[in-house]
């Protein structure tokens, strides 16, 4: 085992990773002037006091503090249970966010978990590709989970002029100091009561093709190539 995959199963040296990354995060966002638009149904939801879902691709989760409105603290971001989860959770838990880990040894518990929390009234976000991919792939567990808590899913995105693509399965992105970007969202998606599977991947490919295309405009409009 390296140095650094054992120094960082140390709580001191989690805890300072985790600060350090929220600092990061905090920077980025004073230095970078934003536009964002398309809040309508976001903020309709927040001002009716509805509970709703959060989608945006994993590779973006980033600047996830700063895409959510500020003016409500009932959000909880749901990870998977592994240490990279536990990172980004305990990181998230510093902008206030509540934090939901999955494991995916029992995915069922953290789905109840989920839905008692929208059925309470509280905001979820969710990366539907996540936490290992395919990337850019919406998955059906989010469809599962709106559908059984009767709740709306608002999908966001956001792009950066200046930024840094990881190595990793879902080219992660970290966006520069003294940037631009935009953060879009969409219109508020309600699926039926009881929705059939048919109705289920209907919904789905909808979420995947809303996604794909804010965060496909978000790109153009910051210089990339989507």
């Amino acid at each position: 085992m390296s140095v650094i995959k054992a120094l960082s199963k140390k709580a001191w040296v989690h805890r300072l990773i985790c600060s350090l990354l929220a600092a990061y995060i905090r920077f980025v966002r004073l230095t970078t002037q934003w536009t964002v638009e398309g809040t309508e149904a976001r903020d309709r939801l927040f001002a009716e006091g509805k509970p709703f879902i959060i989608a945006l691709w994993h590779n973006r989760i980033c600047m996830m503090p700063y895409a959510y409105a500020e003016q409500s603290n009932r959000m909880c971001v749901v990870t998977s249970g592994h240490r990279d989860g536990r990172l980004v959770l305990d990181t998230m838990e510093r902008f206030g966010f509540d934090g939901i880990p999955v494991d995916s040894k029992d995915g069922a518990k953290a789905t109840r978990i989920v839905i008692r929390r929208l059925k309470d009234g509280g905001h979820v976000g969710i990366t539907p590709d996540g936490p290992r991919g395919p990337a850019l792939e919406v998955k059906e567990g989010i469809i599962f989970i709106a559908a059984m808590a009767g709740v709306p899913i608002i999908p966001v995105s956001y792009a950066v002029k200046k930024r840094r693509m990881l190595n990793t399965w879902d080219r992660f992105q970290v966006p520069l100091p003294f940037n631009r970007g935009i953060c879009r969202w969409g219109e508020a998606i309600v699926l039926p009561a009881k929705p059939d599977a048919e109705t289920r991947e209907r919904y789905r490919q909808m979420l995947h093709t809303i996604l794909q295309d804010l965060t496909a405009s978000c790109d153009r409009d910051m210089g990339h190539v989507p």
